[in-house]
């Protein structure tokens, strides 16, 4: 298209080089590109790009908006068919011939003329069964209809000098109501948000269904931005969240994403406190605004402040379900990433996975339905228990089919026991689900790398850097990418900066990974041997994670020292990539030792249990066979066990 390349679905190109563009956006473009030039009907593209979603009929024509913009000299390329819909100029089809679109026949013109009588009955029986419905329909056992929360933008005001900062405040409003569009999150007409702004308008909010009003300011002194964002809540009149994002004047598009991805955020938990039985009031949904962001490490990144927010919630809405679910999940991740030292005593423990369970059950009771709580029952398991596990996130994603969470979970739990292809399944499953949450994104980002599709992984990371800059899951999706392709250079030149290296790598075990880096890179002996004992040293001073030092040492060809430092690894953590399951241990694998190991991860209790064998075990080359080995390890299991039992 013009100077653009689109790969359908997937990314667009200018030269090569992906282009930031929103999901919804890309789903129109592509719909319309699939056209070859024919008219595509408004209904037509509301149907294929939101089919099961209620959004205002300003959704389109924003995103038409959004993508003019984008295609800049080439916008003439998208036409708009007055009262009708649009239309794609005809572009040059890539690797294959595209699609043929074919224009709808009439229904009663598709049929076979001995057909058409008894369609024309099938028509008319049909027409009054919809009328009688219509005449009863107040007495119909309708659904009871879910609140939906809307939120008014308001155009942002400005300071500082220069029409630079006015059209950044207005694209950036637009860039807003677009991501809001792609979360499903309703929003008011631009028109309407312009008739809202000042003060004197508040009265109108209410007239047009708002709950919520997103408003702020953009300050501009030539060098920098910055954008101070305010959420209200509009029947109590007061701010119930607020924040400020600076950026340089010169990387603005990457600003404006990094700012509407924020506020589709915090509007989506806004939305979900406000949605359903239980509507929070404003203070109780502030809390519940910090508890999300504690858990999500957005910001104020800590469990125990995710836990005093949420009990908060729980202390004035008791029959809110999602409030009981987020202290559930918030004592489960401290049990799943806390060691056993942080707790004085075992039944401090206890008491934490208790309140855990209780709570989620609690939530469950209050709404069947709510996957959140089936995650906490997860993670309050032991974590090698993987197929009880697995079972309750199975019922989870049964229940609750639309909690990303459930699915990236899903995801890194098939990870964990060696099932990498189905794991992606899950992860970009979650992506679709909510393409907000960073720390899914870094899974689907590894994931896609570990399975052979680089350039997806680093197109997702490049928008996590637009994005997420800075955030620790941002960091990490680059950095373990990077190791899993083989980019040397890059990894290298993270490690040295201390603002992009992982966030948890300390100076000592930055330089054990530089040290093994270049040894590997420069296949000098010397400089391996070296290496070898500078990862060992950095791992039993606590610096270099047991993951990380098994990894290394793998990779070095010290397969004795992966070993020895895999006997000492756990494999709970649930943000951490699949050590023992990645391409750079690939060596580990293929050592018979490794199902001996496998079997004290509770991984070949699994496999045999489930029939679910890892991916590894269908490689060629493989020098034993899974099943007869683990066969054979869980055998011996039996007969040491029996012999400690003997008197």
């Amino acid at each position: 298209m013009g100077r653009f390349t689109l790969q359908p679905f997937r990314q667009l190109l200018d030269g090569g080089v992906p282009v930031p563009i929103g999901r919804k956006a890309l789903e129109l473009l592509s719909v319309l590109a699939k056209a070859e030039g024919a008219l595509v009907t408004k209904d037509e593209l509301m149907a294929a790009v939101w089919p099961k979603a209620v959004v205002e009929d300003n959704a389109l024509q924003v995103h038409i908006g959004t993508l003019r913009k984008l295609l800049g000299a080439d916008a003439e390329l998208l036409g708009t068919v007055h009262g009708f819909g649009y239309r794609l100029a005809a572009t040059q089809a890539g690797c294959s011939k595209p699609e043929t679109r074919t224009e709808a026949k009439p229904i009663l013109a598709a049929m076979p003329r001995r057909l058409v009588p008894a369609g024309l009955a099938v028509l008319t029986a049909t027409c009054l069964a919809t009328l009688g419905l219509w005449s009863f329909r107040d007495r119909l056992p309708w659904p009871e209809r879910v609140h939906e929360p809307r939120v008014a933008v308001l155009p942002f005001d400005t300071r500082g000098q220069g029409a630079d900062v006015r059209r950044f405040a207005d694209s950036l409003h637009d860039e807003i109501v677009s991501e809001l569009s792609d979360n499903h999150i309703q929003a008011v007409s631009r028109d309407e948000s312009l008739a809202l702004h000042g003060t004197a308008a508040r009265p109108a909010i209410n007239k047009l269904g708002a709950d919520l009003l997103l408003n702020g300011t953009v300050d501009g002194d030539g060098k920098n931005i910055n954008v101070h964002l305010y959420l209200d809540d509009v029947r109590e009149r007061v701010s119930i969240w607020s924040d400020e994002i600076q950026g340089p004047a010169g990387a603005s598009p990457a600003l404006r994403a990094q700012v509407a991805t924020r506020a589709a955020d915090v509007v989506f938990w806004a939305k979900t406190g406000r949605s359903g039985k239980v509507q929070l009031d404003a203070a109780t949904l502030a809390a519940f605004i910090a508890g999300r962001e504690s858990t999500t490490m957005v910001r104020n990144g800590s469990f125990g402040a995710a836990l005093v927010a949420y009990k908060k919630v729980v202390a004035a809405a008791p029959d809110f379900s999602w409030g009981h679910s987020g202290v559930a999940v918030t004592d489960a991740f401290t049990l799943l990433n806390q060691p056993e030292s942080a707790f004085p005593d075992a039944a401090l423990r206890g008491q934490v996975r208790t309140e855990a369970q209780q709570e989620a059950r609690r939530a469950l009771a209050l709404e069947p339905h709510n996957g959140e709580a089936y995650l906490a029952l997860e993670l309050a398991l032991p974590p090698l228990e993987w197929k009880a596990r697995e079972a309750l996130l199975d019922q989870g994603a049964s229940m609750d089919p639309n909690f990303e969470p459930g699915a990236m979970m899903k995801g890194r739990l098939l990870w964990d026991v060696g099932r990498g292809r189905d794991a992606l399944v899950w992860f970009q499953r979650a992506h679709d689900l909510d393409p907000l949450h960073n720390g899914e994104n870094w899974s689907l980002a590894l994931s896609l790398a570990e399975e052979g599709h680089a350039g997806e992984s680093r197109n997702l990371v490049s928008q996590m850097q637009v994005q997420w800059p800075g955030q620790m899951s941002t960091r990490d999706a680059r950095f373990w990418t990077s190791v899993v392709t083989g980019a040397t250079g890059d990894t290298l030149a993270q490690i040295a900066d201390p603002t992009t290296r992982p966030v948890l790598m300390d100076q000592q075990s930055a330089d054990a990974w530089s040290a093994a880096l270049r040894a590997i890179a420069s296949h000098d002996p010397a400089a391996r041997i070296a290496a070898i004992k500078q990862v060992k040293e950095a791992s039993d001073a606590g610096s270099l994670n047991r993951g990380h030092a098994l990894t290394l040492l793998s990779m070095l060809g010290d397969l004795d020292g992966a070993f020895a430092q895999a006997e000492l690894y756990q494999p709970i953590s649930s943000y951490s990539p699949p050590f023992l399951f990645l391409s750079s241990t690939a060596a580990m694998r293929s050592d018979p030792r490794f199902m001996r190991l496998a079997r004290k991860f509770g991984f070949v209790a699994y496999w045999r249990a489930t029939g679910y064998w890892p991916d590894f075990c269908s490689e060629p080359g493989l020098p034993y066979d899974c099943r007869s080995e683990a066969a054979k390890v869980a055998a011996s299991s039996v007969i040491l066990g029996s012999i400690g039992a003997s008197p």
